[in-house]
């Protein structure tokens, strides 16, 4: 852990310590969400931390169904959030969906080119296959988590003028604990 990182060429993006960028030994496989609960579209967002700290725009009051993570005060208020903006004409069917499950975070496998949400306990649902550009989004989504801790969110909406039918705040836990 402490002679790699060091190394001429290491790219963190790729080693797969606490799941970034998915790790090569992980063999779990995601199944695709029902065609009924699939988004039209997907986007990688960052907001201001400053919108989840008491005084923020984002609130218990303005989320629709989901949830809000305690938010870890050492981190710096002018840094951004990264997250996945799902968009979907069905936004309340899906939003309600995630309200029933366990909703652990949104993960991009850059090796293998899938941005993936897991649900649950063991639960993958593929969201999407990336390809280079998408891909180049998902490194700095997962580099913008790195940085905040693992924080980060899910947005379900109709569009990008409505509020969010469900959004989620969520912290990932390094698998290597």
């Amino acid at each position: 852990r402490d002679i790699y990182p060091n190394m001429k060429g290491y790219q963190p993006t790729m080693s797969g310590i606490g799941g970034i960028g998915g790790t090569f030994l992980d063999i779990r496989t995601a199944v695709k969400l029902p065609d009924a609960l699939r988004g039209e579209k997907y986007a990688f967002v960052g907001l201001p931390l400053a919108e989840f700290i008491p005084g923020g725009s984002i609130n218990r009051d303005n989320i629709g169904v989901g949830r809000l993570c305690l938010v870890d005060k050492s981190l710096p208020a002018d840094s951004y959030v990264q997250g996945v903006v799902i968009l979907t004409s069905r936004a309340k069917a899906l939003a309600s969906w995630l309200a029933g499950t366990e909703v652990a975070g949104v993960k991009a496998d850059l090796r293998k080119r899938e941005l993936v949400m897991e649900t649950d306990i063991d639960n993958q649902y593929l969201m999407a296959k990336l390809d280079d550009d998408q891909r180049k989004e998902a490194a700095t989504y997962e580099e913008g988590k790195d940085a905040m801790n693992g924080l980060h969110f899910i947005s379900v909406q109709t569009d990008e003028n409505n509020d969010p039918a469900g959004f989620w705040l969520l912290r990932e836990i390094p698998e290597n604990l």
